[in-house]
């Protein structure tokens, strides 16, 4: 029963659809350098293009996406993310917070990793008890968080700092009028919704913003 729940899930990813906006919407364009721009957290990779995917933490079809991207960095040479909490994953815009903290640190990769693969959606209908939810989770799995601190104060700390700059890169997502997550950026190719295919067609495509 488990490995056929597996076959049905890959089957749905396989399917999902993934929209080319083509030349009338360029990745060049203002509104789409604008995300790329603003956002804050960067992964180094070895290539020559940069990039940047709209993203949700908490998003499944996200996570394909940065894990993919994490397999080929030789791709590009920056990844951007440009946070664009959905309302349908409770608390992700605390992960977001989080990382976003952790932006240019030498443990902002780590801090990705694990927001990406081993955090879990709160299992609750309250917003403020989400987040604090996920704010728990990593601190668990990174205890120097809550060094001189207590998790309330960190919450409140984060909230000031960063939720600032989430709505405004939220804003920018709807500015380009983004249905959703992930949307992947690469260069001119903008690309709504993952499919690894279409993805790393527009990776190796490489077309550069000049």
């Amino acid at each position: 029963m488990q490995r056929y729940i597996q076959f049905i899930l890959l089957v749905l990813v396989l399917s999902v659809p993934v929209f080319a906006y083509g030349e009338e919407r360029s990745g060049c364009a203002p509104e789409y350098r604008a995300l790329y721009d603003t956002a804050v957290v960067e992964l180094a990779g070895t290539g020559d293009l940069d990039i940047v995917v709209v993203t949700d933490p908490l998003c499944w079809h996200c996570r394909l996406g940065h894990k993919l991207l994490g397999e080929y960095p030789d791709q590009y040479r920056t990844l951007r993310l440009s946070f664009y909490p959905r309302l349908s994953f409770i608390g992700s815009d605390m992960a977001a917070w989080v990382l976003e903290d952790a932006a240019g640190t030498d443990r902002i990769k780590a801090f990705v990793d694990y927001a990406y693969s081993d955090l879990k959606m709160p299992k609750t209908d309250d917003l403020l008890q989400a987040r604090m939810l996920v704010l728990m989770q990593f601190t668990e799995a990174f205890p120097d968080l809550l060094k001189d601190t207590t998790l309330p104060e960190l919450a409140v700390r984060l909230q000031k700092e960063h939720e600032p700059h989430i709505m405004k890169t939220t804003d920018l997502a709807k500015v380009a009028d983004l249905p959703g997550t992930p949307v992947l950026i690469a260069g001119d190719t903008v690309l709504v919704g993952y499919g690894p295919g279409p993805w790393l067609d527009a990776l190796k495509a490489k077309k550069i913003c000049k």
